[in-house]
C-alpha cells in the first residue's frame, strides 16, 4: 500500500502538471460503459460497483441494457411480443439490475444512460429475436446470413425491414417510460464492416432496386457498374437514415427530457462506392437527430487518438460529442493523456470503454489526476449550443479538389529494392512537404518520397534522417503491426476511385504488412522492400509488382490515386504527402500520381 502511495503520488506530481494543461470545465460529461458481463447477480454488488463508479469521479453509466436482443430488466413489451421478457441470468437472480443501478446512481448524483446494443442480436445463433422475426435478418450478397469472425458468426438485423422501426421505438420508449433514466444510448447503429460482410440483400430489397433502376443489385459490382452500385450504396445509407430518423423524432416528441445518444464509427460513414458501415453521421449531425455523439475514437496512442478527434471535428462540426477512450490495458498515464487530449480538442466530455478494465489502481488515479474533482455533466439545454471548435480545424470538401500530385519516371534499369539508392533515383522528381495528420502543419523532421516504374513494377523510394537510438522496431514477422513501429506506409487506389485502396507498410527493419479496403489483412501480395542506414541517414526502397495490383502495367499518361505516410515514433510526428485530417485511410483525399511516357 506504501508503494501504490508512493507511486500515486510520483505521478501526480511530477506526470499530472504535463497532462493537464487544459483547464476543467464548469461541466463535463464522464462517463464509463459498463457491460451486462459485468453486472453483479445481487443487490449488494450492483450498488457497491455504481459505488466504485462514483468513487473515482464519474459522473455518467453506460449500462448495457439490450443485448443480444433480451434487456436486463423485465419488459412487458417484449414479453408481449412473444420474446423473453429478461434475460434468463438476471430473471433466474430475482433481480432488475436496471432499477438498482438507476436508484444507487440517483442518490450519488450519478446520470444513468441506457446502452442498447441495436441491429447485433445474435451471437453464434440468430437468438431469441430473430427467432421471432426471421424475416428481419441481414442477408447477405450470398443470400447467407450471420458472418464470421474469428470463431463466432455474429447475427444482425437490417433496418429496411417492414416492422423493426416500430419494434425498436416502443422498446425504447417502454424503458423510458418505465424507469427515471437521464439517457438512452444507441450502439451497432450501423452494417457489419464490409470487409466481413456485404449485407442486406434481402429480396424485397433488391427487387425495389431493380424495379427503379432496371437491375438486380446482386449483379452489380463498384467497379463494374459503379454509377448504380452508389446508387445502392445510398439507398442502404438512406434505410440507416430513416430508421434514426424515425426513433429521433418518436423519442424526442414522448421522451423530451431523455438525453439521445449514440456510438459511431469515425470512419462509418459511406465513401460514395465503399459502403464502410453506412453509417451517415455527419448528415445526422445536420438533421439534428441526437443530441449527443460518442465516436469510438479507440487507439492506445495518444497521437493516433488526437488525430481521430481532429476527423471527429472536421466532419461533427459544432455538434456536441464525448470521446470514446478504449481503457483496455492502456497505462493510467496514457488514459489521463487521452482525457486531456479531448479537452483540448473541444469535446464536451469522455466514455471509457469499458468497467471490467477499471482497476482499483486506475479509479485511485482518476480521481487524484484527471478527474480531481466532482463535476456535473452537461445538461441537455447545455447541448443543444453550438460548440466551439479548436483552431487546427479547417473547413473541408470531403473530395479532394486540388490534391497532390507526383510522377513516376519510367526506368529502363531494374531497381533492387535493398535500401541502397541506385543512380536511377538521381533523376526522380523528389517531393517532401510532409503534413502532420494531427493538424499542425508541416512536419519538423523532413521526409522525401520519388517513384519510378519499368514493365513490372512500380518502385518507391523514401529518404529520411532519423537517430538510430530512438528507432523503434519491434515487428519482425510479415503481416505484423509493423505501422506501431517507426515506418512508412503507402496507400494506391489504382482505379482512382476515391473508394478504395491497398495499403503497404514497411518499418526500419523491413517487416512488412498488407492489407487493403475490401479484403481486410486477409489480403496479400509479393511485394519486396528493403532498408538501407548509414548513420543517420535511412533511405527504403519498395518494388510493387503490377501483376499484384491490377494485373498489368499502367499505360502512359495513365493516373493513380496515392499517398504515403511516415511514422515517426519518438517526436510524435505522424504526416502524410497528400493532407488528410486525422486519420490514414481515406481515398477521396489520396494525391495522384501520373506515369510518365517511357
Amino acid at each position: 500500500m506504501k508503494k501504490l502511495l508512493l507511486n500515486l503520488t510520483l505521478i501526480f506530481l511530477v506526470g499530472w502538471v504535463g497532462l493537464c494543461s487544459v483547464a476543467l470545465a464548469d461541466t463535463e460529461f464522464r462517463g464509463v460503459w459498463i457491460d451486462v458481463r459485468s453486472i453483479p447477480l445481487t443487490e449488494d454488488g450492483i450498488r457497491d460497483m455504481v459505488r466504485r463508479v462514483h468513487s473515482a469521479n464519474f459522473n455518467a453509466l453506460l449500462v448495457e441494457s439490450f443485448y443480444l436482443g433480451q434487456t436486463i430488466y423485465p419488459s412487458s413489451f417484449l414479453a408481449s411480443q412473444g420474446l423473453p421478457s429478461q434475460m434468463p441470468t438476471f430473471q433466474e437472480a430475482g433481480i432488475d439490475p436496471l432499477n438498482i443501478i438507476v436508484e444507487e446512481a440517483h442518490h450519488l448524483s450519478l446520470q444513468v444512460h441506457v446502452w442498447f446494443d441495436m441491429f447485433y442480436v445474435g451471437l453464434n445463433e440468430p437468438g431469441a429475436l430473430l427467432s421471432r422475426y426471421p424475416q428481419w435478418g441481414a442477408i447477405n450478397r450470398d443470400g447467407s446470413t450471420g458472418y464470421q469472425q474469428g470463431n463466432n458468426r455474429f447475427f444482425w438485423i437490417c433496418p429496411a425491414h417492414p416492422g423493426v422501426k416500430e419494434f425498436y421505438s416502443q422498446l425504447l420508449r417502454e424503458v423510458g417510460e418505465s424507469y427515471p433514466i437521464d439517457g438512452i444510448h444507441l450502439d451497432y447503429l450501423r452494417f457489419p464492416d464490409p470487409t466481413l460482410a456485404d449485407t442486406c440483400y434481402a429480396p424485397e430489397h433488391c427487387q425495389e432496386f431493380e424495379e427503379k433502376y432496371g437491375i438486380d443489385p446482386r449483379e452489380i459490382s463498384p467497379f463494374g457498374h459503379p454509377d448504380l452500385y452508389r446508387e445502392w450504396n445510398t439507398m442502404r445509407a438512406q434505410s440507416l437514415t430513416d430508421f434514426v430518423a424515425y426513433i429521433s423524432e418518436d423519442l424526442h416528441r414522448s421522451l423530451p427530457h431523455l438525453i439521445f445518444s449514440c456510438a459511431v464509427k469515425p470512419q462509418g460513414f459511406p465513401e460514395e462506392l465503399n459502403p464502410r458501415s453506412l453509417q451517415d453521421w455527419p448528415h445526422w449531425a445536420e438533421l439534428g437527430l441526437f443530441d449527443v455523439f460518442i465516436p469510438m475514437t479507440y487507439s492506445s496512442r495518444p497521437p493516433e487518438f488526437k488525430g481521430l478527434l481532429l476527423w471527429i471535428n472536421t466532419f461533427l462540426s459544432s455538434a456536441p460529442f464525448y470521446s470514446g477512450i478504449w481503457g483496455a490495458n492502456l497505462p493510467d498515464s496514457t488514459i489521463a493523456r487521452e482525457i486531456n487530449i479531448s479537452r483540448e480538442a473541444k469535446s464536451q466530455g469522455v466514455s471509457i470503454f469499458a468497467y471490467p478494465y477499471l482497476s482499483v489502481e486506475t479509479l485511485n488515479f482518476l480521481s487524484t489526476g484527471p478527474f480531481p474533482e466532482k463535476v456535473a455533466p452537461p445538461t441537455i439545454e447545455e447541448l443543444a449550443t453550438p460548440r466551439e471548435l479548436p483552431p487546427q480545424v479547417k473547413p473541408l470538401s470531403y473530395y479532394q479538389e486540388n490534391a497532390r500530385q507526383i510522377t513516376a519516371l519510367y526506368t529502363d534499369t531494374a531497381i533492387v529494392p535493398d535500401g541502397v539508392l541506385e543512380k536511377s533515383w538521381d533523376s526522380a522528381r523528389w517531393q517532401a512537404d510532409f503534413t502532420l495528420i494531427t493538424g499542425e502543419g508541416k512536419a519538423a523532421q523532413e521526409t522525401q518520397v520519388a517513384l519510378l516504374y519499368d514493365s513490372q513494377n512500380l518502385y518507391i523510394a523514401f529518404l529520411f534522417e532519423k537517430d538510430p537510438h530512438e528507432v523503434v522496431s519491434s515487428v519482425t514477422q510479415r503481416d505484423g503491426p509493423a505501422f506501431y513501429d517507426d515506418s512508412v506506409e503507402i496507400f494506391l487506389d489504382p482505379g482512382k476511385s476515391k473508394s478504395f485502396y491497398h495499403q503497404l507498410v514497411t518499418n526500419l527493419v523491413g517487416a512488412q504488412y498488407d492489407g487493403s479496403s475490401l479484403q481486410g489483412a486477409a489480403w496479400n501480395a509479393n511485394w519486396k522492400a528493403g532498408v538501407s542506414q548509414k548513420d543517420h541517414l535511412y533511405s527504403l526502397e519498395i518494388a510493387i509488382p503490377f501483376s499484384e495490383i491490377t494485373g498489368e502495367p499502367p499505360s502512359p499518361k495513365e493516373e493513380w490515386g496515392i499517398n504515403f505516410y511516415r511514422n515517426n515514433l519518438k517526436p510524435e510526428e505522424f504526416s502524410a504527402w497528400s493532407p488528410t485530417p486525422g486519420v490514414y485511410a481515406v481515398p477521396s483525399l489520396f494525391g495522384t500520381v501520373e506515369f510518365s511516357v517511357p
